[in-house]
């Protein structure tokens, strides 16, 4: 008996159907991003399927072949723009999500079972998992507290770390309206517990940082920081690690090396391409993501809807959070009226300072798809019309529609250009596996 009547005729539709949807679709969950097709074309293509160790190029080391021909592509194209963006000394692009990265920093620099780390407390919007992972390694975890959901009690935090003398600060903001000061963090902790290392967990702002609108970590003192690639970047589902210390680098290596081994070689390939990019749009796109998300707060309050830490201006980065049960409206109610206008969003307890579930959006992924002026006029007209129930969702649906037809941010291959036929002999091949790109193509495309 078989255990599914799906077939493969039926998944090509549903995926086709879901395509279509999305592309009339304006996500606006903070913690998700879209990125290029040409950044998403290596995870159709051999290097999917291949595992890739040496990073040296050393003859003797070629163990896995598979990749061989694409080393370059991780040691000169992904590594190196990630260490300039990231201005880092080293980057490990190994870890395979945030949590993957959370779990690697915590075994290489947390020190012994039996030690100390210092976090986040979850009602400053510390990581849930944190603690949990932690655990599982033997750490003990405190945690750093503050007097209101958006500021940290150095005071504290000195007192603290001069008493269990951790081996690990490791700042998880997950739930944020407002990056936690590092420099000011940092010199407590140099002052108060000299030995102890920091990282920066800067999974949403991690875009941010690299297209400069917010201050680097390393640049305010942080021994190490990174986080996943796919929030406020629009890059693929992984993360990464940077450092400055030659020490740091050298613990991250020896515990990747037997932590993570199918590191998602054609990811990294594609966060490359998705740096490559970055390294041109990212600078505007990252200041516009910051002026939308403060924009957007000032619309959606002038039309009425609560929205948190109105007294410090809604939001300094790209998430904002609304208190929708303030206005009648339960959170889950709200987001499902928003999905059927074709606006996806986070409805979720735990929301630091929310007493119910609260409404959590970004204005990330909208801006990358090149919203801008007055779009978020209109986009706040059709997000406040849904949330009320106030006009047919058919019709806020189109309306929708309609702003997704903007010019998006990133590379695109053009209509009738070698690249674009390059990518898709490539794509065609790779479905087909008929292995037979077409080599007058590549040849055009690569002059």
């Amino acid at each position: 008996m078989w255990t599914t009547d799906l077939t493969l005729d039926t998944v090509v539709r549903l995926l086709s159907e879901n395509e279509a949807s999305a592309r009339q679709t304006l996500s606006m969950v903070p913690s998700e991003t879209s990125m290029s097709g040409l950044a998403k074309l290596p995870m159709l293509l051999d290097p999917y399927h291949r595992y890739f160790f040496n990073e040296d190029d050393d003859p003797d080391r070629w163990h896995f072949r598979g990749a061989q021909r694409l080393r370059d592509l991780e040691m000169e194209l992904t590594v190196p723009l990630l260490r300039e963006l990231g201005r880092a000394s080293y980057a490990s692009v190994r870890p395979l999500s945030g949590l993957n990265g959370m779990t690697l920093v915590l075994a290489a620099l947390g020190g012994d079972p039996g030690s100390t780390v210092v976090t986040i407390a979850p009602e400053l919007g510390g990581h849930y998992a944190t603690p949990k992972v932690a655990g599982r390694l033997g750490l003990r975890v405190e945690y750093l507290r503050g007097p209101d959901p958006h500021t940290l009690d150095l005071a504290h935090a000195a007192e603290l770390l001069a008493r269990t003398r951790p081996s690990l600060v490791y700042v998880d903001q997950s739930h944020c309206l407002f990056p936690v000061d590092v420099k000011a963090l940092v010199d407590t902790v140099r002052a108060a517990s000299p030995g102890t290392l920091v990282h920066v967990d800067a999974s949403h702002w991690l875009g941010l940082v690299l297209g400069g609108a917010f201050p680097n970590p390393l640049d305010q003192g942080a021994d190490s920081w990174g986080g996943s690639t796919h929030k406020t970047f629009p890059g693929p589902q992984k993360a990464v690690v940077l450092t400055r210390d030659p020490a740091v680098e050298q613990l991250i290596r020896d515990t990747q090396d037997y932590l993570i081994s199918n590191h998602h070689f054609a990811a990294t390939i594609g966060l490359g391409i998705a740096l490559l990019e970055f390294r041109d749009f990212g600078p505007a796109y990252t200041r516009a993501v910051l002026d939308h998300t403060r924009r957007f707060g000032r619309l959606l309050s002038e039309r009425g809807l609560t929205l948190a830490a109105a007294d410090r201006g809604h939001s300094a980065g790209h998430q904002l959070w609304l208190d929708t049960e303030a206005d009648g409206i339960p959170a889950k109610t709200a987001a499902a009226r928003l999905s059927a206008a074709s606006l996806k969003v986070n409805f979720m307890a735990g929301l630091p300072g929310f007493t119910g579930q609260g409404v959590r959006i970004g204005l990330n992924e909208a801006t990358y798809e090149g919203l801008f002026g007055d779009d978020l006029d209109e986009l706040a007209d059709v997000f406040v019309a849904a949330v009320r129930d106030t006009e047919p969702p058919a019709l806020l649906a189109e309306r929708t529609a309609a702003l997704r037809r903007r010019t998006p941010y990133g590379a695109r291959a053009t209509e009738g250009s070698p690249l674009l036929a390059a990518a898709l002999d490539l794509c065609e091949g790779a479905l087909r596996r008929t292995g037979t790109a077409t080599e007058l193509i590549l040849t055009e495309a690569a002059r």
